[in-house]
């Protein structure tokens, strides 16, 4: 009779610590098991930019640091303001900049980092051998810190006529 109880015993053992095994894994954190929580997805880079001042007054203040500008005496400076508002940092690595809507710049290779939700300013600036109104945009990619692709066009840029 012992020998018929301790069997029993064993087995309903066995069975309850497979049910709690069960129970636990129902219970659990992880994504397969009924009532968990999803895991939120990995945040995105997401950059806005500004220009400061838009549109922008003409300056005639020589750019002596390029040679296809030395001699243009019609000239323009302003700010372009990258604000990241995703939480992941971004590295824009090519630049496309049209002028007057033709793209006059294919930039590759660069290295212009946002760091999460930080902000970045870089100094731009046109030159012109025409005296009139222009319009300038700058388009920029490169990838977030999870290796999501990143894409941002600045608003056109109205620089003033002289």
């Amino acid at each position: 009779m012992f020998r018929t109880l301790w069997k029993r015993s064993r087995i309903c053992s066995v069975v309850f610590l497979g049910l709690l095994a069960v129970i636990s894994t129902m219970c659990s954190d992880s994504p397969t098991g009924p009532g968990a929580a999803p895991k939120p997805p990995p945040n995105k880079g997401s950059v806005r930019v500004s220009i400061d001042p838009n549109p922008v007054p003409f300056s005639g203040q020589p750019v002596t640091d390029e040679p296809g500008c030395a001699d243009k005496s019609n000239t323009w400076f302003y700010d372009q303001i990258f604000e990241e508002t995703g939480g992941t940092g971004v590295t824009f690595t090519a630049r496309i900049d049209s002028f007057d809507g033709f793209v006059v710049n294919n930039l590759t290779g660069l290295n212009i980092t946002v760091q999460p939700l930080g902000t970045l300013t870089l100094h731009a600036r046109w030159c012109s051998g025409n005296p009139i109104a222009h319009t300038a945009l700058s388009t920029f990619s490169g990838v977030d810190d999870s290796g999501g692709a990143v894409n941002v066009t600045t608003p056109t840029i109205r620089l003033q006529k002289p």
